[in-house]
């Protein structure tokens, strides 16, 4: 059941700001992050392969071990409620099965379409070399990373995104294999101290075109 504070989308949407000062006595319990990820992870992917692995940093521990790999950001790793790192999982290709089969439990398609499916992931995928692997699930871990942040704020709370940490240790620091898993983007997540200031876009004339 989610517990959204929040339901007006509009205001989600252009109330949301970066976030960079929080206030540290606020915590946000395991339960209502594992439900945040629960929601931000409906957002699509590829063939839905779902490439994403998510890690969240909530404990002083786990706060201290990785500071040393965000100095342009400690300010962040010292004050937020939790860090939530965003990862591409360069072997998602092998969840196809696991994936297709639930959706075939669930009667969203026949078995025929998933194993059709399957075959498509594992030769589209596995023949791709990791550059373009990088870049294509670059793309899709994106979006959930997104919507965790319109998500938090419909949870009552605030992000601020950061790429500012050390992107070639962050994931041997966090225990995982780092030739698997690439980080994609690092969200910071609680109650933020005082209001943003917001900022400012360029109008949509300036930066759009119709053909």
């Amino acid at each position: 059941m989610s517990t959204f504070k929040n339901n007006d989308f509009q205001q989600i949407i252009e109330g949301r700001h970066a976030v960079h000062d929080f206030d540290p006595s606020v915590k946000i319990s395991r339960v209502e992050l594992t439900q945040m990820i629960t929601e931000s992870v409906s957002a699509p992917s590829a063939i839905n392969v779902q490439p994403w692995r998510i890690v969240i940093i909530d404990s002083p521990e786990a706060k201290a071990k990785i500071k040393p790999l965000m100095a342009a950001n400690a300010h962040q790793n010292e004050t937020a409620s939790a860090l939530v790192l965003f990862f591409a999982d360069l072997k998602a290709s092998e969840n196809a099965q696991v994936v297709f089969d639930q959706a075939v439990k669930a009667g969203k398609m026949p078995q025929e379409v998933s194993d059709h499916l399957v075959g498509i992931v594992k030769k589209v995928y596995g023949a791709m070399p990791t550059p373009a692997l990088v870049t294509t699930f670059t793309l899709d871990v994106a979006l959930p990373a997104m919507q965790f942040m319109l998500v938090a704020r419909a949870h009552g709370f605030e992000t601020g995104p950061m790429t500012g940490y050390d992107h070639d240790k962050i994931a041997t620091a966090l225990d995982l294999d780092a030739t698997r898993y690439v980080p994609v983007i690092m969200v910071a997540v609680g109650k933020a101290a005082q209001p943003s200031a917001g900022s400012v876009r360029l109008p949509a004339q300036q930066i759009l075109s119709f053909r």
